[in-house]
């Protein structure tokens, strides 16, 4: 499956659409280190191919430091109610195949993540990692640098 993507300050999807704000950027500019950011979304159309259609497929977004390691897109309580990271997000879509589908046609199906107050402690390149069915299809390179 191939996977389409980009980041924007705010993004929804309705009827399978893409409505977007300040869409197109890959760096964000503090003032200072520690930061928080407002809000991000991350936002993807994924094309699924005629014979993948009438299949359960799995979605996932992680985010993951310059050096591959992981880094949280946010906090939640954890079964014993204390904050715990939230590592990823996504879950599982499916999508029909409709009868004038015809072999060597695709679906598509669009998704948007929205992220509030995400913490940045220092200087850094990141990549938004999208994953289908855990293959990765494809990574969203973003920055977070001092204004100058």
């Amino acid at each position: 499956m191939r996977v389409d993507a980009f980041l924007a300050d705010s993004a929804e999807v309705v009827g399978n659409k893409i409505y977007a704000l300040g869409a197109g950027w890959n760096t964000i500019f503090v003032r200072s280190f520690p930061a928080v950011h407002r809000r991000l979304t991350v936002a993807a159309v994924v094309h699924v191919s005629f014979t993948d259609t009438n299949a359960s497929h799995r979605f996932e977004l992680r985010l993951e430091t310059e050096d591959g390691m992981p880094y949280p897109v946010g906090m939640r309580a954890g079964e014993d109610g204390q904050p715990e990271a939230i590592q990823a997000l996504g879950g599982e879509f499916t999508l029909g195949r409709p009868p004038l589908l015809v072999d060597g046609d695709e679906q598509v199906a669009c998704f948007a993540f929205g992220v509030d107050g995400m913490r940045f402690t220092d200087p850094t390149k990141f990549a938004w990692v999208i994953s289908i069915d855990g293959a990765e299809a494809t990574r969203l390179p973003m920055r977070v640098q001092l204004a100058s």
